[in-house]
């Protein structure tokens, strides 16, 4: 898959799947969301047709990547910095939302990469993840799984949303797999939006694909039983149609019989 259509991609899923509350959270307060390995830009792209350009920066490590995402999305802001290696001297330097978008599957040691990028947010971190990856491509070296994806992180992040999609299914998909949303809230953040039961939702499978192949196969089996019930109809209709006839004739037996006894008279 191309990189900047995959980026796309990945973005798009991710905005989708997140909870609406957090969306109008981001919208209606106007909080500043960092895009951390934005490559092109191309992800931001996705994000600055949901919420205005201006509260979007898109950071990479990459100059080449940053200048070339600066030439082609010139309403965002695009930063050329290596969190990993720059120590935040200042909160100026953090953001309320730090999205990353299949990044840390790149890295032997994620979690650790993780409580870097985590000081960069004050009220939450977004990560979309390839999911489920047991034959990694060459790139990946490291394989999310059920067992190894915390509910809470350092620094008073706990896990609020988790979302499971089979990207095989989708239209026009870039990728031939699992991904997995996770939105990890600070606690002082999140106890003060008074959420309740309904505004979390923490999954390990892809509950709305099975939902819906369950669909696809009751459908099926419906389809099958109404096939039959018709082939079923009909051959009860043409069993009575040859009652009928069996009737007709026996009734003509009798009659030629009756006449022949007559006859033999």
């Amino acid at each position: 898959f191309e990189g900047p259509a995959q980026s796309r991609f990945f973005s798009q899923i991710a905005i989708e799947y997140l909870p609406k509350w957090f969306i109008e959270q981001i919208k209606r307060n106007k909080l500043t969301i960092a895009d951390w390995g934005c490559a092109q830009g191309d992800g931001s792209d996705v994000w600055a047709s949901y919420i205005d350009p201006s509260q979007i920066t898109g950071v990479d490590f990459s100059l080449p990547a940053i200048e070339k995402a600066t030439q082609r999305y010139p309403a965002i802001r695009f930063l050329n910095e290596d969190w990993l290696n720059q120590h935040i001297i200042s909160d100026e330097m953090a953001y309320d939302v730090v999205f990353s978008s299949n990044t840390l599957e790149h890295f032997h040691k994620p979690y650790e990469v993780l409580a870097s990028i985590l000081r960069r947010a004050r009220k939450a971190i977004v990560l979309a993840l390839p999911y489920k990856e047991i034959d990694r491509i060459d790139e990946h070296f490291f394989t999310f799984l059920p067992e190894n994806i915390p509910l809470a992180l350092k620094n008073n992040f706990r896990l609020v949303v988790s979302r499971v999609i089979d990207c095989k299914i989708k239209p026009k998909t870039a990728w031939q797999g699992y991904q997995i949303i996770l939105l990890y809230a600070h606690s002082d953040w999140i106890d003060q939006l008074l959420l309740s039961l309904n505004d979390a939702r923490i999954e390990s499978l892809d509950t709305d694909s099975n939902i819906e192949n369950l669909n696809i196969q009751i459908k099926y089996l419906n389809d099958k039983i109404t096939h039959h019930n018709e082939q079923l109809n009909q051959f009860k209709q043409t069993t009575l149609e040859q009652d009928q006839r069996i009737t007709h004739y026996q009734h003509k037996q009798e009659q030629l019989s009756q006449i022949a006894a007559e006859h033999d008279k």
